[in-house]
């Protein structure tokens, strides 16, 4: 495969995806290749059908391979916030005498916090600066050729879960994959979507999936903290199909159809049609109570997560909104945002014509997978 040319993995919670992807000019990506494979996904960090995990693999390599005829001897794959935690560290040096800090300074310091993490369980991801602090507590995110005595760092450590790589590792290596990467998909994506500028104070980035929703906290190039759970745009239309007495497929097409901004009479509908050809109607304000009882739900949990990392400047911390789950209802963001009591922001891939919240998470992964491989 081409230097410039990467094949990126990301495991949903109810479908895997896989794009082969160039760097173009202007800023675009070319999508060279791309699949997508419904599975039984994941729920609070286990896989529901593991045994069904390879035929689902399988499956999306076969899919890419049918258009995309060049041998993937790489992949980068993306780990989701349920199989990830994130904790910090600080590491220092002292020089012998004031001179200018040198990338290799940098580099050392990364490689003795990755040192110090000892765990079975789980196993590094990344090794990301958050803040330097350099003589005189001078706080910096530029160190480098910065004269100094001596320079801290307080940095976050990424870690996932040794049975999640361990699992897709045996995968990978039985459908002839000869080198895997392992990504943070949570910083991928934020650092997509995030200027640096904005990453010098604390950014919230909240993606919510199919049945996934995930809370990042963000400074600097890494993540201070992180947190998920199994909850997300599915279970609305689990709610609709349950509530309004219709089939999955059915609700699936009523909630393109929901605008929570509308209030309506006793007369007001949503109308749908069935397969067969049979027109349904939905009363208005019933199916936006539906969804709303469960953006309610979900706005909540997500406020106790952000609540678990409070300090005093949360209230200010900018938000920002990711994932399908919740941006693809019209009128869902502006809901949300008032459930939760703070402005919202999309998080927005800059990408030309992929500019779409749904997409911040494979682009972040395609946009950090082009620069692991320059």
């Amino acid at each position: 495969m081409s230097e410039n040319t990467v094949t990126v993995v990301e495991i949903g919670s109810s479908k895997l995806s896989c794009v082969v992807a160039q760097r173009g000019v202007n800023g675009i990506f070319n999508i060279k290749a791309k699949a997508k494979v419904e599975y039984a996904g994941f729920f609070e960090g286990e896989f529901i059908e593991p045994s069904l995990l390879e035929d689902a693999a399988r499956n999306l390599f076969s899919q890419i391979q049918t258009v995309y005829k060049k041998k993937i001897d790489k992949i980068f794959v993306g780990v989701p916030a349920e199989f990830s935690m994130v904790t910090s560290t600080k590491e220092q040096l002292t020089f012998k005498f004031k001179r200018a800090v040198r990338q290799s300074d940098i580099d050392l310091l990364l490689s003795n916090a990755s040192k110090s993490i000892d765990s079975d369980e789980m196993e590094v991801l990344s090794i990301n600066p958050i803040s330097f602090v350099l003589d005189d507590n001078r706080k910096t995110n530029q160190p480098v050729k910065v004269k100094a005595s001596k320079i801290s760092a307080e940095l976050s450590v990424i870690l996932a879960q040794s049975s999640f790589i361990s699992a897709f590792n045996k995968i990978w290596t039985r459908i002839g994959v000869e080198q895997v990467e392992y990504l943070s998909e949570p910083l991928c994506e934020a650092m997509l979507i995030l200027e640096k500028e904005e990453r010098e104070r604390t950014c919230i980035v909240i993606d919510v999936g199919a049945r996934s929703t995930s809370v990042a906290f963000i400074k600097g190039d890494g993540l201070t903290n992180l947190t998920s759970f199994s909850m997300g745009g599915s279970y609305i239309t689990s709610d609709l199909s349950e509530a309004c007495g219709i089939a999955y497929n059915d609700a699936r097409h009523l909630k393109k159809e929901i605008v929570l901004s509308l209030r309506g009479g006793n007369d007001d509908n949503y109308e749908i049609v069935l397969l067969g050809g049979r027109v349904v109607k939905i009363p208005l304000n019933f199916a936006n109570e539906v969804v709303s009882y469960r953006l309610d739900l979900i706005a909540k949990t997500v406020n106790e997560c952000i609540r678990l990392f409070a300090k005093e400047y949360v209230p200010y911390y900018p938000i920002y909104l990711c994932g399908g789950g919740i941006s693809e209802i019209k009128g869902g963001k502006d809901y949300f945002a008032k459930c939760i009591g703070r402005n919202i922001s999309y998080g927005l891939p800059p990408i030309p014509a992929m500019d779409k919240p749904r997409n911040a998470s494979m682009l972040g992964l395609v946009n950090a997978a082009l620069q692991a491989n320059r």
